[in-house]
């Protein structure tokens, strides 16, 4: 591993040092993967942390109720397309410098577009990459499929994902109460039955690679937009879990 000290003291007294330094790698291919991979640890492990920070501030705005939201109007068709894109580009990253074999595949086909809803981008942006994200984690590299699909309000419920993946639930869309339902679905080792009943609580998980904050920050968010939000394992296949929330249709 390369270290330039000099770039850690005053940069207008010791400018000829860090140049020098950087001369010393330029000429070594090795030198500037060490140095690249360097960086990049650098930059990952800046994002955990700000992720961690971010975390806990918004559990603190939730538990004192000061969580603001912006609300405009969005295709979140189009949301979820962004994030899986982002998401895809920090896997390149971790794949070039990691060696990685490949990354996950993250399967979306609209069957309604567009499908509008008024809500926080941000913030529900956040729910979609935690629970992505949370799928990759315990994917052991299985294809994850996401839908997006308008469902009658009264129909929503656990008990009902299996109609609501079902290509032929067609609500009836003169139905005023109208919402959206994104339900993302892994292959994994499902759902601990210990942590199913308190899953969205604070500090709940069953890795040692999160907070436990991530889910219980997503229902808080989502019930903040009126909204609904579940999981459960996939009992019909017999392995994975399905997490999906609704959001009221704009």
């Amino acid at each position: 591993m390369i270290h330039l000290p000099s770039l850690f003291q005053d940069l207008s007294n010791h400018l000829d040092g860090i140049k020098q330094e950087l001369q010393i790698i330029v000429k070594d291919n090795n030198n500037i993967r060490s140095f690249i991979d360097g960086l990049v640890s650098v930059f990952r492990n800046a994002q955990r942390l700000e992720k961690l920070v971010n975390d806990i501030l918004d559990t603190s705005r939730i538990e004192n109720n000061r969580l603001d939201l912006h609300k405009e109007s969005f295709d979140l068709n189009i949301k979820i397309q962004n994030v899986i894109k982002d998401i895809h580009r920090k896997a390149d990253l971790h794949l070039t410098h990691n060696n990685w074999s490949k990354q996950v595949d993250i399967i979306f086909e609209p069957k309604e577009d567009p499908i509008n809803v008024f809500a926080d981008k941000l913030r529900i942006y956040e729910v979609i990459s935690n629970l992505l994200n949370n799928a990759i984690k315990f994917s052991n590299g299985q294809t994850i499929t996401i839908s997006c699909k308008k469902v009658q309000k009264k129909e929503i419920g656990p008990h009902l994902h299996h109609h609501i993946e079902n290509s032929t639930f067609k609500p009836d869309n003169k139905d005023k109460e109208m919402m959206a339902v994104v339900s993302i679905r892994d292959k994994g080792k499902g759902i601990d039955p210990d942590i199913l009943p308190r899953l969205f609580t604070k500090f709940t998980t069953n890795s040692n690679q999160g907070t436990g904050l991530g889910l219980f920050i997503a229902k808080s968010i989502i019930e903040a937009h009126g909204g609904q939000i579940w999981a459960q394992n996939n009992y019909d296949e017999g392995k994975g879990a399905t997490f999906s929330f609704s959001l009221p249709i704009d």
